[in-house]
């Protein structure tokens, strides 16, 4: 099975109290998104958010805005043959 996309959410930077897990997963991210273009998919079918627990409306507009972006991009069809 193959994800159409990815979205990641995590807390503000300097509002975690895993300290520096989000700024660690801001550098992987920016790499993933290099490697992903590099192979051949869209990069656009991952993301990255910061949305505290608080923000409700917030997040429900990030999923919402994401999925429109993966509708948009269509099935992903690597590995297909």
């Amino acid at each position: 099975m193959v994800a159409d996309g990815v979205l990641i959410a995590g807390c503000h930077p300097g509002d975690c109290h895993y300290k520096t897990g989000n700024l660690y997963t801001r550098r992987r991210y920016m790499m993933l998104k290099t490697l992903l273009e590099t192979i051949g998919i869209e990069p656009d079918r991952l993301r990255l958010e910061w949305v505290s627990a608080s923000e409700a409306v917030k997040y429900a507009s990030v999923v919402n805005d994401f999925t429109k972006t993966i509708i948009g991009l269509g099935p992903n069809t690597v590995g297909e043959i």
